[in-house]
């Protein structure tokens, strides 16, 4: 009985890794002649270059985990591509396996694994040299690992140290995610009530789970402050908080006064309509910033970061309000290309699929927010309606929501990215549990 049912997860396996290559080799095909789709961020290689030649003057620009696969690829685009689509189809079989455990059903789980693995815009970052798709299969297998060690009698110590280091690495690969560092934590060791926090059990998932965060993400940052002076995961982070104060820094005080006039002369001289992203005044500044006040570009960045800190402290409403646009776009506000009309009248089918697809993904990232505001007060009266797996799931994609809305302005959207597969995961199995349920309590009633 055991081997059939492993024969027969065996097949529904291999039909999924079967599913997600051929769409995937179809996908290349169409890329291929489209140069424009791939997205390739030149710091990623650059960077990956100065590890190949250990050259690491400006490594603390970006944090090195995706750099380091990019050179393990040999800077070699279509190799980021091809690691990358293994890296999604082995995120899609860990959904698969997460789906089953909790329906006990194959086609459903199947179905689950297969619209995580096929969804177009996190496919689409498969084939760019960008972070999303790593950190997405970091972060799948962050919450398998989860799903099949917690409750088992396993080593406390190894568990909490694998998911310690997993987190870690997302963190490493997507600065972002270090927001995550705590949330794991306080799910790994509760500390409420306190006398848990001592038990022995508790003190080994401690340990475990502190000595890769200590290693790696307070050895880079160590590493940084010995090459920068400031410590620190990257030095990217003057530019990010200035996309989030843009709006309003004519309001920085005297100051700031030099910071504050190159950045507005800046903005006023390269598109006068305000258009222009901040990311490309940063990059119109920086030299000019340099020059009037004889300091580095990380010396600049990190005057750039008080400078925005001051912003948000001192004009709270006004950087609410940034949040506020911010947080609407990460949970699903539509592009520009979704609903202007083609210029050329022309209605390409793929342009139509994409529109599609990323209208039903807003609705279940709408779900997703229902489900996450519903779980709130079930969660303060106690009652069973979701499991440890739900809460964390939900805690952690809100708490990523927030923490990018009050840190970093610009392409919100692309930030939920990493976390598309678990928010379908968590709406698709929630739906199929009250459907259960209703069913059973329905026959019962009958």
């Amino acid at each position: 009985m055991v081997q059939e049912q492993r024969t027969s997860y065996g097949r529904w396996v291999l039909a999924l890794v079967a599913a997600g290559a051929v769409v995937r080799l179809l996908l290349a095909t169409w890329v291929r002649p489209h140069s424009e789709v791939p997205m390739i961020e030149p710091s990623y290689i650059e960077t990956a270059g100065d590890i190949l030649t250990l050259n690491f003057r400006a490594l603390g620009d970006r944090v090195p985990v995706y750099p380091l696969m990019v050179a393990l690829c040999g800077l070699n685009p279509r190799a980021v591509w091809i690691l990358q689509a293994l890296l999604g189809i082995a995120a899609s079989l860990m959904i698969f396996d997460m789906a089953f455990r909790r329906t006990r059903q194959y086609l459903y789980a199947l179905f689950i694994a297969m619209a995580c693995s096929l969804i177009p815009e996190l496919l689409l970052y498969e084939f760019s040299v960008l972070t999303e798709a790593l950190t997405n299969f970091l972060l799948v297998a962050t919450f398998w690992l989860i799903s099949r060690c917690e409750g088992a009698e396993k080593s406390h110590f190894r568990y909490a140290a694998a998911v310690g280091t997993l987190v870690s690495l997302a963190g490493l690969t997507r600065p972002l995610m270090l927001c995550l560092v705590p949330v794991f934590y306080l799910f790994l060791v509760p500390l409420w009530p306190v006398g848990k926090i001592w038990r022995r059990e508790n003190l080994q998932r401690s340990l475990g789970f502190a000595i890769p965060v200590v290693v790696l993400i307070f050895g880079w940052c160590g590493f940084n402050y010995f090459r920068n002076g400031y410590f620190t995961p990257t030095t990217r982070s003057g530019q990010q908080l200035m996309d989030q104060v843009d709006p309003y820094v004519y309001l920085a005080p005297e100051r700031f006064a030099t910071l504050r006039d190159v950045w507005l002369e800046s903005r006023q001289q390269y598109n006068p309509s305000g258009v222009l992203t901040s990311e490309e005044v940063y990059e119109g500044v920086l030299a000019e910033m340099q020059k009037r006040t004889g300091k580095t570009a990380v010396q600049v960045s990190h005057d750039l970061t008080s400078l925005a800190l001051y912003l948000e402290i001192h004009h709270p409403m006004h950087c609410l309000r940034r949040a506020e646009l911010g947080w609407m776009q990460f949970w699903g506000q539509p592009s520009p290309d979704e609903y202007s009309w083609p210029p050329d009248g022309e209605m390409r089918l793929t342009a139509f699929a994409m529109a599609m697809s990323n209208f039903l993904l807003r609705a279940v990232k709408g779900t997703f927010v229902i489900l996450v505001l519903i779980c709130i007060p079930c969660a303060l009266l106690h009652r069973k309606v979701f499991d440890k797996l739900d809460y964390l799931i939900f805690a952690v994609a809100l708490w990523v929501s927030v923490f990018a809305a009050f840190t970093e302005y610009g392409d919100n959207r692309r930030f939920c990215v990493p976390l598309y597969m678990l928010i379908l995961y968590a709406v698709l199995t929630r739906i199929w549990l009250w459907v259960k349920a209703a069913s059973e309590k329905e026959s019962g009633l009958t």
